[in-house]
């Protein structure tokens, strides 16, 4: 199939092919460990082999793919150990980001994080995994955001990244109806602007990432 370039985007192309990419990773397509050959990239997606290596080098930095010598690029994989930390590290900032966050929550952040847990619900229903973990994603980028910690947003997309990658790879349809329960218990918390609570609540959410 042809790589589709919307102009209207403000992707490069790089920028989309990686987001592409990033979707056969979510989506099973590539395995833990597949190598990605760029030459074949470039032929099923009809570009030249430049924003593919572009592509591969942009999902590099982002700790999906590694490059190893004399074997190419390969989907990371991420050991139980790595994704442990990872996720240590995700529930770090996510604390970090609600302290700055408490004493300015208001009724219209209130309103964008029921926008965007509604978001997860419809993917949620169309049995969109892949979606429905970017989604989660998005909703909880909203309290980086707001925390205005430039550094920790860096750290966060960085740390987001890697577990979403190793959650697709352990998730099924199956699951996210005992998990979705999980993150309502969350928003029900900050609902009521209980950040106590919401920080219990997003650790057991954080911590069935690793062991289901």
């Amino acid at each position: 199939m042809a790589f589709q370039n919307n102009s209207i985007s403000k992707q490069t192309i790089s920028e989309q092919i990686a987001e592409q990419l990033l979707f056969r990773i979510f989506s099973g397509f590539y395995k833990q460990g597949e190598r990605l050959v760029e030459a074949t990239i470039a032929k099923e997606l009809q570009v030249s082999h430049a924003p593919v290596r572009e592509a591969l080098y942009l999902l590099q930095i982002d700790g999906v793919v590694e490059k190893i010598q004399h074997k190419g690029v390969r989907v990371k994989t991420i050991s139980d150990q790595e994704l442990a930390d990872y996720l240590e590290a995700l529930y770090a900032i996510l604390e970090f980001a609600f302290t700055k966050c408490e004493p300015k929550w208001s009724d219209d952040l209130q309103r964008e994080l029921i926008n965007r847990f509604e978001m997860m619900e419809q993917k949620k229903s169309s049995e969109n995994i892949y979606e429905y973990v970017i989604s989660f994603a998005h909703l909880l980028q909203l309290f980086v955001e707001v925390s205005g910690n430039i550094a920790m947003m860096r750290f966060f997309k960085e740390t987001i990244f890697v577990t979403n990658v190793a959650a697709q790879t352990k998730w099924k349809m199956d699951l996210l109806a005992s998990y979705h329960a999980s993150i309502q218990t969350f928003i029900n918390c900050i609902e009521k602007y209980d950040f106590e609570n919401a920080r219990k609540a997003i650790k057991d959410v954080i911590l069935w990432h690793h062991f289901n």
